[in-house]
């Protein structure tokens, strides 16, 4: 089967020459002559198994060398090829300067051509091969962002420690992603003059090499990609830069920790959205907590990371906190995933004499017992809080609170029939309420019934008041009509009735009264 080839020239000689020469070759195929860079970055998109691109000097109005850098950046695994006047060593070290594997000059004939496509070929087949046998074997490193809600919060730090306490067991490299302000080097110790932001502008050909040619090795074991000393460098980053970087350091290390501060640009955006893991820092502070809650926000509402994909850290707790581990957890909308002690003195020492690698606090046992556990384990009590309990001292306070529960459950059971017989009497008391409500409804409308009676009554004697009194009673229910108490007189009715007992013991009587309005 034929190598495809991508030609990239206007000059309808070169593409002559050019086409008959490999036209007698049965080894390469020229499957396109594209006539700039974007038109053949095109074809690269529609061909993707193109081996070699051979690019004419002159292309684009003579920037053929920018053509072939494009190129080299956005397919760096396809070998490029310049084509030249004169392919002597100066030719080649400029092609070579762009990202080109070889040169071959315009009057070349099949020999040369052939040898010289055949090396550049081989090349790229065995670069494609390494690649996907690395992905294949998964031997593809993880990648780690700490983030911090906001500035001061602990996020540099924290990041550097979690690098140092896993280099005892793999291989680390700490990235310094916080581009305008970051200083792990300052906390390291180092004094540097290379930074990831120099591996920008070859962001599409990273290497290990170059990996490794940009990092600093620090105690411990950790090698260090810092920020650059000159913030405004930052600006340099891209997006699709930042994530060659990060993809290249995932076969470089067995984890990559990056921190990339508290500021969103389109880099970090990036990194956070590449990674495996997202650490979210806070303290226990409102200020901070609010900021997180809000960073989270943003994240979700941007499609960067979701908020359940981020795991948060609450850091420099101590016992004498106002906002609790519950208070955090309650304003960030987000369970803590770690907490870490605030270090004292001694870890402030150690921050301002760069020794942070080298000293031994409460807050490097505490990393190193988070980088213990595995990455979806949830803190378990007594750990790393800030008292420094023991295990044993955890199970103490779970007897403790196993015992408290069990005197709870107790005394629930006790105060249970309490709770029935209050809601009976209460009961009971409503009942009767209503049956003496009805008693009054029944007592008010006998009166009137009497009443009107002893109004359409032509004068008033004994008669009369004796005829109210039976309409009084036959308007009564027949259980109250013995025991109902009837007055009449000229200018009125009372009737008083008993309420039907609801409550042992308890009486109640309901009486009503109605004028009498003479109706002539």
């Amino acid at each position: 089967m034929a190598t495809k080839v991508l030609l990239v020239t206007l000059d309808p000689r070169v593409r002559e020459h050019f086409g008959n020469v490999l036209a007698e070759s049965d080894v390469f195929e020229i499957v396109a002559v594209a006539p700039d860079g974007a038109s053949a970055r095109t074809v690269l998109e529609r061909e993707p198994d193109v081996a070699v691109v051979v690019v004419d000097e002159g292309a684009e109005a003579g920037n053929g060398h920018g053509v072939a850098r494009s190129i080299a950046v956005t397919a760096p695994l396809v070998g490029v090829v310049m084509l030249v006047p004169t392919a002597d060593p100066q030719s080649l070290s400029r092609a070579m300067d762009v990202g080109a594997r070889s040169v071959v000059s315009h009057g070349a004939g099949l020999e040369e051509v052939t040898a010289r496509l055949e090396s550049v070929a081989t090349w790229s087949g065995a670069a494609r091969a390494t690649v996907g046998s690395e992905r294949a074997a998964n031997r593809a490193g993880e990648v780690l962002v700490v983030a911090g809600a906001k500035g001061g919060v602990g996020t540099s730090t924290l990041a550097l420690l979690l690098a140092q306490a896993t280099a005892q067991r793999q291989t680390v490299t700490a990235v310094d992603f916080d581009l305008g302000a970051g200083d792990l080097a300052g906390f390291a110790g180092v004094s540097t003059r290379r930074s990831v932001v120099d591996l920008a502008e070859v962001s599409g050909e990273i290497t290990g090499r170059m990996l490794r040619e940009t990092s600093y090795e620090l105690t411990g074991g950790v090698r260090l990609l810092p920020a650059p000393t000159d913030g405004e460098r930052g600006e340099e980053m891209s997006g699709p830069a930042a994530r060659a970087i990060v993809g290249g350091l995932r076969y470089e290390s067995d984890l990559a920790v990056v921190d990339v501060g508290s500021h969103l640009d389109d880099a970090t955006a990036s990194v956070l959205e590449f990674a495996d893991r997202a650490l979210l820092v806070v303290n226990p502070s409102l200020p901070a907590l609010r900021a997180a809650r809000r960073t989270l926000t943003q994240w979700d509402r941007l499609a960067i990371r979701r908020p359940e994909s981020v795991q948060l850290v609450l850091n420099r707790r101590t016992p004498r906190d106002e906002v609790t581990r519950q208070l955090a957890e309650r304003i960030v909308e987000r369970p803590v995933a770690f907490t870490i002690p605030d270090g004292g003195q001694p870890f402030e020492s150690a921050m301002n004499t760069a020794t942070l690698l080298e000293a031994q606090t409460p807050v490097h046992r505490a990393v190193a017992e988070v980088v213990a556990r595995p990455a979806t384990q949830a803190e378990s009590p007594g750990t790393t809080d800030p008292d420094g309990s023991t295990p044993t001292a955890t199970r103490r306070r779970g007897r403790r609170r196993s015992a408290t529960a069990a005197g709870e459950r107790g005394q629930a059971a006790m105060e249970f029939p309490v709770i029935i017989a209050l809601a009976l009497a209460l009961l009971l008391v409503c009942a009767q309420g209503l049956a003496w409500a009805s008693g009054l409804m029944v007592a008010r409308a006998a009166a009137q019934e009497g009443a009107r009676t002893v109004g359409i009554a032509q004068s008033y004697d004994g008669s009369v008041a004796q005829q109210a009194r039976e309409d009084v009673r036959e308007r009564l229910p027949e259980g109250l009509r013995d025991t109902a108490v009837i007055r009449v007189s000229q200018g009125s009715v009372d009737v008083r009735v008993r309420s039907t007992p609801v409550i042992p013991g308890l009486r109640f009587s309901a009486s009503s009264s109605a004028d009498v309005f003479e109706e002539r």
